[in-house]
């Protein structure tokens, strides 16, 4: 399927059908968690994933490999290619205190440390969503 234009308009109270072509392209079904970014001029709207580490259960600062996910930290003490202390990347607890601007920094950061890396990747290791780091970038790029 194309990525054709289709327009809907808001009801009265504010809501709007996503066509149904575009929910069985996407995989979004009638209890599916959303999330809603705003930009300059744009919502953008993504799936929730509501993933964790195979090996501890972990939910943030995941890596994805093939369809699993593990921690930065469990990946950390596998046989292989350790991650070093020095380049994981800072504890970000607080982020609700986080200005955008520190954001952007940490961003920075983990783009040279891991230059091929996603935004799906970026956004876990910075516990943030994708269309923040989206948000990020797009101030990046200004």
């Amino acid at each position: 399927m194309s990525d054709a234009l289709m327009t809907r308009n808001l009801d009265s109270l504010g809501r709007i059908v996503i066509p149904i072509e575009i929910r069985r392209r996407l995989g979004i079904n009638k209890d599916t968690p959303m999330e809603f970014f705003t930009t300059e001029d744009a919502i953008i709207m993504c799936r929730v994933s509501n993933v964790s580490c195979l090996l501890c259960g972990e939910t943030k600062q995941l890596i994805q490999h093939k369809e699993s996910y593990v921690c930065i930290y469990c990946a950390n003490s596998l046989k292989g290619s350790p991650i070093l202390e020095a380049q994981l990347p800072p504890a970000t607890e607080d982020i609700q205190n986080t200005s955008d601007a520190q954001m952007i920094n940490l961003l920075l950061d983990l783009m040279k440390q891991y230059p091929g890396a996603s935004m799906k990747t970026y956004a876990r290791l910075l516990k943030i969503s994708r269309t923040y780091v989206y948000f990020l970038k797009k101030r990046l790029e200004e």
